[in-house]
């Protein structure tokens, strides 16, 4: 019945389409959605800085900007836009009405307004928008964020109009961490007046008026600006904002903000340009953009360089756990390398002398706490094959000749973890019951060899031995080459149950599962995402596919279950994570069907998971770690790291278009 009940339901909810806006000079595509469709706020913010959300009413909601990283909390309530325009007021507040037949686009870190009938005869358009530019660190970390209005005055008569930005600071608390730091407001327009005030209460207001001739056109730009420069980790490190390097306080960074907002606005647009013009579906092309909203949300950016995100700082706070950055560094990668090179940086630094990689640096907030052996099978595997994706999409020699004793290390630890022999890691829960079970799905433990984890030890066999090849070390790379051959027959003889790889074997003890895993292939997905293609036979991978859209897909209209036994029920065992849809695990399943040559059956899945989400959920940007699959809502977690892994869907669809991107236009 789910089945037929989704599509009918779609059609009462907003649906994606193309359009044209104002500054782009091709069509966009998205979903211009209602205060009452949209239930997630987009956050404005760049690299590092904080974050203030924007609702789809016009309103600012939550803030982090003071540093509030674990607990953004609600701007105050006088904080937000007054339009005086034609003798008609409308209030962008918290708390107060949404505007009737306004509608709101997000196209993160961009979001735009449009009042529809609000002013009669005038027409008001908001671009709210974010410095946050591929390429360009120093705009990306830019304490601040723009408001450009386009005003059209249609009628016959001229027509006053005024538009405030105003902020107020939340008070502290006498119980409170005192925080130094300040706000400040400014504005600019060819045409119009603006006039910068504070009252007695600290309340900051920048006004703008100006008198529309009939048929005049005219804009003004607002920028919010802060500057909130120290903080400390949750184990005690005293940290800078990178934009303390460059800014003095909050006026001098607002100063910098006016001057340079619609250069800034002319990038995005041309970086964005180059989405709308791949030639992919509107959906992917919407998720690709709204994807880097955790990137406001939950990333630190240091003055001595450290680059961190959380795995998420309001849903499972960890200082980048690795076994999320497997999943969602790609477009970072992509768009901000030098931010990527630092995070790996920290990783090298910190690794054990047993060449063990570290789960992350701390919770919730931690900087300089690694964690050690936890999901261990996973992690340093992984962390081998991340360096070699990087090096094969930066073409960087000398990056690869960099971190290659680090990858060795590492790989030399993993194999420590094969406790058979057979050349794949192993399953390694921490107790007798299962728990902790040492993999990305936690809470769902596996035995012995599982296809996931000794897919994902099979395929950094494959990087080793290419980045060993490269860099001349002949003898490492001929031991791994024998090691992956065994691998490769053992995976087969333990996993392989004649239609598809089963989810574990563990001959010793006699236990087994022939549940059907979605992302199963993981390690396939990143060797086809790293360039290093089958490590796993052709037609093998295919029964793969088939077996998940005849079981997995086919138990829910929302994406596909995590987990699902051979009689095509629902694996509930452990069912926080076995009988839930993971979203990433979904995407990476596309990504490998796609990058196999299915490409129309990866895309549709693609969209029935992620219509739920922007659609029928209407939240695209609080994207969580899983959700129901017989209802689309969230289950667990919110504004996960891991998401961004939508974009080697991408990369497997128009693999030209991606790595294009690597390079600034």
């Amino acid at each position: 019945m789910l089945l037929v009940l989704a599509p009918m339901l779609l059609h009462a909810l907003p649906q994606f389409d193309s359009f044209d806006v104002p500054g782009f000079s091709r069509p966009v595509s998205g979903v211009w959605h209602t205060a009452a469709t949209l239930k997630s706020p987009l956050p404005l913010g760049a690299l590092g800085t904080g974050f203030v959300e924007l609702t789809a009413s016009g309103a600012f909601g939550a803030a982090s900007v003071e540093n509030d990283w674990l607990k953004p909390r609600p701007v105050e309530p006088e904080s937000g836009f007054v339009l005086r325009i034609g003798g008609r007021t409308v209030e962008l507040l918290p708390g107060r009405a949404a505007v009737p037949g306004a509608r709101f686009w997000g196209h993160f870190p961009c979001a735009d307004l449009d009042f529809g009938a609000a002013f009669g005869p005038v027409t008001a358009y908001l671009r709210a928008y974010a410095p946050l530019v591929p390429h360009d660190y120093d705009v990306s970390a830019l304490p601040a964020v723009f408001f450009k209005f386009i005003v059209t005055n249609t009628g016959q008569d001229s027509v006053p109009a005024a538009i405030v930005l105003q902020w107020k600071r939340h008070e502290v608390k006498a119980d409170a961490e005192a925080t130094d730091g300040g706000y400040a407001v400014g504005g600019s327009g060819p045409d119009w007046t603006v006039l910068r005030q504070e009252s007695k209460d600290g309340l900051l207001a920048a006004t703008a008026e100006c008198a529309l001739a009939p048929g005049q056109t005219s804009e003004v730009t607002f920028a919010l600006a802060w500057h909130f420069p120290e903080w400390n980790s949750s184990d005690g490190e005293r940290l800078r904002h990178r934009y303390a390097e460059h800014y003095r306080d909050a006026e001098d960074a607002l100063e910098s903000a006016l001057r340079r907002g619609a250069a800034i606005e002319r990038a995005l647009i041309r970086w964005q340009e180059r989405i709308y013009a791949s030639e992919i579906s509107p959906m992917l092309q919407d998720a690709l953009l709204n994807s880097l909203y955790v990137l406001a949300r939950n990333s630190w950016w240091m003055d001595d360089g450290r680059f961190f995100l959380s795995e998420s700082f309001t849903g499972c706070p960890i200082t980048e756990t690795f076994v999320c950055r497997f999943n969602g560094s790609f477009p970072l990668a992509l768009l901000w390398p030098e931010c990527e090179k630092a995070t790996m940086a920290e990783f090298i630094r910190t690794q054990a002398d047993s060449g063990q990689i570290a789960f992350g640096f701390g919770t919730p907030a931690g900087t300089r706490t690694p964690m050690w052996d936890l999901q261990r099978p996973i992690v340093s595997t992984e962390f081998v094959l991340t360096c070699w994706r990087n090096q094969v999409l930066w073409k960087d020699e000398a990056y690869l000749r960099a971190v290659y004793p680090a990858m060795k290390k590492a790989l030399r630890y993993a194999l420590t973890l094969d406790t058979d022999g057979d050349g794949l890691v192993n399953e390694a829960p921490g107790s007798a019951t299962g728990f902790p079970a040492n993999q990305y799905y936690d809470v769902w433990p596996w035995w012995g060899t599982s296809a996931y984890t000794g897919g994902i030890s099979l395929a950094a066999l494959h990087a080793a031995e290419a980045a060993a090849t490269r860099t001349d070390d002949k003898a490492f790379a001929d031991e791994v080459r024998g090691i992956r051959a065994r691998a490769a027959r053992a995976f087969d003889a333990l996993l392989w149950n004649g239609a598809y790889y089963r989810l574990y074997n563990d001959p010793t003890n006699n236990r087994t599962s022939d549940t059907s895993l979605t992302n199963a292939l993981c390690g396939q997905w990143f060797a086809y995402a790293c360039g290093l293609g089958n490590i796993l036979p052709e037609r093998r991978v295919g029964g793969m596919i088939d077996t998940v859209f005849l079981g997995n897909v086919a138990a829910t209209p929302y994406g596909a279950v995590n987990g699902v036994r051979p009689d095509g029920s629902i694996d509930d065992s452990f069912a926080a994570h076995s009988a839930v849809i993971t979203i990433g695990e979904v995407w990476n399943f596309c990504a490998m069907t796609a990058f196999a040559g299915r490409k129309e059956e990866a895309v549709r899945l693609f969209e029935e998971s992620y219509a739920n989400i922007a659609l029928r959920q209407g939240i695209p940007w609080n994207i969580p770690w899983s959700l129901k699959p017989d209802t689309g809502e969230i289950s667990w977690g919110t504004h996960y790291y891991s998401n961004p892994c939508v974009w080697t869907l991408f990369q497997a669809l128009q693999p030209k278009d991606y790595a294009a991107l690597a390079v600034a236009p």
